[in-house]
């Protein structure tokens, strides 16, 4: 997420914020990326497709105030996903790796 924060503001500094919106950062960050590719199997949330997916929490102080969800994620800068999902198969959970001792 930080990477697509990071090309979000760079994107509004050249051509306004008008013309760059939180939506824009996320569909370059799925869609997008996998059309770079050659993967448009890749980057959607539908029936079918690779279960790769990144959830995270947004009741941190730096949250507050942001109506929109999907905008938080990206305006405030999410840092660390909460649970990952890799091939359908939960490789983090409540922020640590599945069997580790690390907790946050």
């Amino acid at each position: 997420m930080q990477e697509v924060r990071a090309a979000f503001l760079l994107q509004r500094g050249r051509y306004g914020v008008e013309r760059v919106s939180h939506l824009d950062a996320l569909r370059w960050a799925t869609s997008g990326s996998a059309a770079c590719i050659g993967r448009p199997e890749l980057g959607t949330i539908t029936v079918g497709a690779r279960a790769d997916l990144a959830l995270f929490r947004l009741d941190e102080l730096r949250f507050s105030g942001a109506g929109d969800p999907l905008a938080a994620l990206v305006l405030c800068g999410a840092h660390r996903a909460d649970r990952a999902m890799v091939e359908g198969k939960w490789v983090v959970e409540d922020g640590a790796i599945p069997g580790s001792t690390s907790r946050r």
